[in-house]
């Protein structure tokens, strides 16, 4: 395993790219805290389906005003999002590769344990990952994911993703990403719906948008239908076992309906669970609100992991 710094863009905090398999495929990670602390299992990241580590970027800032301080955070780009490389062509993206990917990740960073934090997509690698490695798992936050994904949710993403990458002139980017950002974010203004759609979007010279992922992540939604239902993998959520779990849903999200979410609630109903409201996916996860139930999580399952050797 080589660990190598990535190009940084504008202000980032450093980056460093890992390869995973083969030479080509190299994911991206950037970390903070204090890693030295056997009192603290390291907090790992990940985004959701087109999205990066820029989403965490406010979180892990803030995270340590509501546990111990100075704690360890990976946030991660896996494979064709962000930093990380883009996957060979010839390869699909797989959920299944990029579990693999972190487990491999955690082989080489020397890391047994740890709580991981999955938005969206993030959310189905952790419960593949439980699925196939479940010793790296302490615990889990699933935010916006579950067992059963909505393909109206998918479905929008990938219209607003070839919509965006059709659009020209300043005026018309602005006013569109803020459009389609507004029905998650219905109360945030108009600076800080930049601040988000500049997550995965830069606009270029040529006032065209260039995207912060693969495009080919777009094209593999294009198999689904609004009325899709989509294969229930309860088998993979099941996989976490009795592992401690958060279970975060935000208001306006259509990738994870409401009703699935009660239904996980039910099938863990030790499970700590909480709703983020007026916001839709991903979470900024910058209200005190659940920073702190995110907080006394990742304080509980610490002392868990303790208490069980």
């Amino acid at each position: 395993m080589d660990q190598l710094p990535a190009q940084q863009a504008n202000s980032e905090p450093p980056v460093h790219l890992l390869t995973c398999g083969a030479g080509a495929r190299q994911i991206a990670y950037h970390v903070q805290g204090d890693f030295d602390d056997p009192q603290k299992l390291p907090l790992i990241c990940l985004a959701g389906y087109q999205r990066n580590m820029s989403d965490f970027a406010a979180f892990a800032d803030q995270f340590s005003s509501f546990a111990k301080r100075n704690w360890p955070i990976i946030r991660v780009d896996l494979i064709g999002r962000g930093h990380a490389r883009k996957e060979r062509r010839h390869r699909p993206y797989s959920t299944l590769q990029d579990a693999s990917d972190m487990a491999e990740f955690c082989r080489a960073l020397g890391i047994d344990d740890a709580i991981w934090f999955g938005q969206g997509h993030g959310g189905q690698v952790i419960m593949a990952l439980a699925a196939q490695h479940p010793s790296v798992i302490a615990g889990a936050i699933l935010c916006d994911a579950g067992p059963i994904i909505n393909a109206r949710g998918l479905v929008r993403l990938r219209n607003n993703l070839a919509y965006l990458s059709k659009l020209r002139g300043q005026n018309a980017i602005r006013d569109s990403l803020r459009r389609i950002l507004r029905v998650d974010y219905p109360n945030l203004g108009d600076g800080t719906l930049d601040q988000i759609g500049a997550r995965t979007h830069v606009p270029t010279p040529k006032a065209r948008l260039e995207p912060r992922f693969d495009m080919r992540l777009a094209d593999q939604l294009n198999a689904f239908d609004n009325d899709d239902v989509l294969q229930a993998n309860w088998h993979l959520f099941d996989a976490l076992g009795k592992m401690p779990i958060l279970l975060i849903r935000t208001q306006h999200t259509d990738l994870l309906r409401a009703e699935v979410f009660q239904m996980m609630c039910k099938k863990r109903p030790e499970a700590l669970n909480y709703e983020i409201k007026g916001e839709g996916s991903p979470a900024l996860l910058e209200g005190a609100d659940e920073l702190g139930v995110i907080a006394d999580f990742v304080l509980h399952t610490c002392k868990w992991h303790k208490k069980r050797g």
